[in-house]
């Protein structure tokens, strides 16, 4: 492990080390992933299907979403604001969706610097395959990237790879977070203080539907159902509850449990989930079922088997769900409802898609950053946060890049 950081590390510090050819690298790499028939993206969809019970279809349109924002000239436009450096920066990646952390794996490649990256046990794949890709198109660049798999168990490991590291940059639950941040991790470099540790844990992601957009609302409905569908809403920006403004939302409801349905004929959902999934899912069901029976204002629509689930709660405050296209769907009064509803979510919120027009949008601005929201986006559009998204508030490019950047909304 200090042999690689030292190789990184050298990497990094040659002259040919250039953030034009990094973007064009980076571009040209991201290129092949679009590309569905590209072999390495094939053959790793496959791998995944496989290990997860997910169909081809579902990864696929996952992944197109995620690529989509890494087009030449963005990559291009980023880069070259990006401030040079020249360290080894540690990735943990996480385990629930195939690239997650892509935005920050690729920043970092941009800026220079060497990449030592951990897989998840759970989804060893994407990385390696994504670095050989690299590699192959520009070796100078593929130097500065090494991609290791260990378990957890291996604790001796992980702590050399975090001692090797200048610094880690670490996906993952609250909980697994907690643990790496209660632990030192010493540094390797005489009189400089410990290795610093950014966290990207839990998050969770809702939507809005203003009045104005229920007036033909096709567009939206399926929209959210595809950011409802893609990656079974195990990642940060999947929503787990759309409020509705006035007096459509159970009729939103039943509409978007059509649309899912629609969806999910093109897109199939896995072929089984875990048991406790299962049975979380079942959970939201019956509750739901015999919340109804009992004369409250909620309305159940179910797929079949466990392909998707819509509770309509009239009055609920914002709600995580247990993924695997369940969601949630209430009525807000106006604006300021909306906000009083999601506050219980406050500091775990990471997207928010609002339909509506623009200047309505504008004023929700405010008191979304105020919640933590981090990315506002159009139904649709939330699986593809730009390159410059301030995932988690923006601690990774606060670190990273220059404080100029961060203000460029």
């Amino acid at each position: 492990m200090f042999e690689t950081a030292a190789r990184l590390r050298a990497a990094a510090m040659r002259p040919e080390n250039f953030r034009d050819a990094n973007a064009a690298a980076l571009a040209k790499a991201f290129d092949c992933w679009r590309d569905r028939e590209f072999p390495k993206r094939r053959e790793t969809v496959a791998q995944i299907a496989s290990a997860w019970s997910y169909t081809a279809a579902l990864l696929d349109e996952s992944l197109d979403a995620l690529l989509e924002p890494f087009r030449t000239s963005a990559l291009r436009s980023f880069g070259a604001r990006v401030p040079p450096r020249r360290d080894v920066i540690g990735f943990i990646m996480p385990g629930n969706v195939p690239g997650a952390g892509v935005h920050e794996f690729s920043t970092a490649l941009l800026a220079g610097s060497g990449l030592i990256v951990k897989t998840s046990s759970a989804e060893p794949l994407f990385f390696g395959a994504f670095a050989r890709t690299i590699a192959e198109i520009a070796p100078q660049v593929g130097a500065r990237i090494a991609v290791f798999n260990w378990s957890r168990g291996q604790t001796g490991l992980t702590q050399t790879f975090r001692t090797a590291c200048d610094w880690i940059v670490a996906f993952g639950n609250d909980a697994t977070l907690a643990g790496l941040t209660a632990a030192e991790i010493p540094s390797n470099k005489p009189n400089r203080p410990n290795t610093q540790l950014v966290g990207f844990g839990s998050r969770v992601s809702g939507a809005l539907v203003m009045n104005e957009a229920l007036r033909d609302s096709t567009e939206v409905l399926n929209a959210l159902a595809r950011d409802i569908t893609l990656f079974e809403q195990r990642g940060c920006l999947s929503p787990h509850h759309i409020f509705v403004e006035g007096s459509g939302a159970r009729a939103f409801a039943a509409e978007l449990a059509t649309a899912l349905d629609r969806v999910a004929s093109k897109i199939p959902p896995p072929h089984r989930c875990g048991l406790e999934d299962a049975a979380a899912v079942r959970s939201v069901r019956e509750n739901a079922r015999w919340r109804a029976l009992g004369g409250q204002d909620v309305a159940l629509w179910e797929g079949a088997r466990l392909g998707w689930t819509v509770v309509y709660d009239s009055s609920a405050h914002f709600r995580v769900s247990p993924g695997w296209r369940t969601v949630y769907v209430s009525a807000v009064a106006d604006l300021n409802d909306f906000i009083r509803r999601m506050e219980p979510a406050s500091g775990r919120l990471e997207a928010c898609a609002i339909a509506g027009p623009a200047s309505r949008v504008d004023q929700l601005t405010p008191a979304l950053d105020r919640l933590g929201v981090s990315y506002i986006c159009a139904p649709g559009a939330m699986e593809s946060p730009p390159l410059e998204w301030h995932h988690g508030g923006g601690a990774f490019l606060l670190k990273l890049l220059d404080r100029k950047l961060l203000d460029r909304r």
